[in-house]
């Protein structure tokens, strides 16, 4: 049987599927997509380090079988494409575990066995809590035994301070149930008093989420303006992560645009946060100059890398190398862009 790329092998196996991105968010990449991802017809749109972090969950509907779910880390080629060897050669690892037929019994035994595969990676906690939470809710599924706590805790029932048992998966459960349980209210009620633990798990959590209504990404956003004039730098930028999938984008844009006149331009966090979760703001040629600018004048030592991350992205790679023909540009740009292409690590 000739299998070449993942869509070939879970049709010959008779299996219904979901991938996600794990690299940057856990967001969910449609089939038809994935299929000419799969096919090398389109350049994976989420590239971390020339490497797809897909999330498979799939299943055998005929047979009524549970569902399964494999983690890989996959090469992608110098234009961003899948590589069709690395995927060949997953397959042939797995068609050889399982033997030649293909709707047999996807074992546990099996699972075992390919967690030593070179291309599977395992998850950190928060990506595979906040994936968990999402295929639940998208399954309809029951949520985790923590959400009956964290239910209690957004409720006002109990003192804000008391948080120290809530499960990271309980957050993400409250993430990804955004309209339901009144959620979306809790969170608003509560973003004044809460901690800055708490708050900031929240907000890993919600980084993920389309459903925020636009009142949550307003509270969220003047939430990240209250808490950097408190001095805590931290939370406003993982306040800024947390509307980075809102539907309101324009929330985001203004909030991100605040935040370059505010101290945050000296933290390297912020400039990692904005490439690796923000990147869709930076699709604004405007906003793409002001940040490489302020990367050079107050990070030189990150812009390489964070130059090489964004450029491999299929969607702003044309902007990005755009940026390197600009005639007005500040002398600091100049110099980061001069030792970008001399190969030199500039100091900081």
């Amino acid at each position: 049987m000739s299998m070449n790329t993942l869509t070939d092998f879970l049709e010959q196996a008779q299996c219904q599927y979901r991938a996600y991105d794990l690299g940057r968010i856990v967001q969910k990449i449609n089939n038809s997509e994935f299929q000419k991802i799969a096919k090398n017809e389109m350049a994976y749109p989420f590239p971390i380090q020339q490497h797809a972090f897909i999330a498979l969950t799939f299943w055998q509907v005929a047979a009524q079988k549970e569902h399964f779910i494999w983690f890989l880390k996959l090469p992608l080629d110098e234009q961003g494409l899948m590589k069709i060897t690395a995927q060949t050669s997953f397959i042939r690892m797995v068609v050889e575990a399982m033997g030649e037929d293909l709707t047999a019994d996807i074992s546990d035994k099996l699972q075992e066995r390919l967690a030593s595969n070179p291309f599977v990676f395992k998850p950190s906690a928060e990506k595979l809590a906040i994936f968990n939470a999402n295929i639940n809710s998208a399954f309809i599924r029951p949520p985790s035994s923590f959400y009956a706590a964290i239910q209690h805790y957004f409720s006002d029932q109990c003192d804000w301070q008391q948080w120290q048992n809530l499960g990271l998966q309980g957050f993400a459960d409250l993430a990804a149930r955004l309209n339901h349980d009144n959620n979306q209210k809790k969170i608003i009620d509560a973003l004044d008093f809460l901690p800055e633990q708490p708050l900031q798990t929240l907000s890993l959590c919600l980084e993920n989420q389309t459903q925020i209504s636009t009142e949550l990404a307003t509270h969220i956003a003047n939430q990240a303006n209250k808490r950097l004039q408190q001095g805590q730098e931290t939370t406003a930028i993982l306040l800024l992560r947390a509307i980075t999938s809102a539907n309101a984008q324009g929330i985001t844009k203004q909030l991100l645009n605040d935040q370059f006149s505010s101290p945050l331009v000296h933290q390297a966090d912020w400039y990692i946060t904005i490439a690796g979760r923000c990147w869709m703001q930076l699709e604004d040629e405007t906003l793409l100059n002001r940040y490489f600018e302020a990367l050079a004048n107050h990070h030189k030592a990150l812009f390489p890398q964070l130059f090489a991350d964004l450029v491999a992205i299929p969607s702003l790679r044309d902007k990005v190398l755009k940026q390197l023909r600009l005639t007005a540009r500040s002398p600091a740009l100049s110099e980061a862009i001069g030792l970008l292409f001399s190969g030199l690590k500039a100091d900081t």
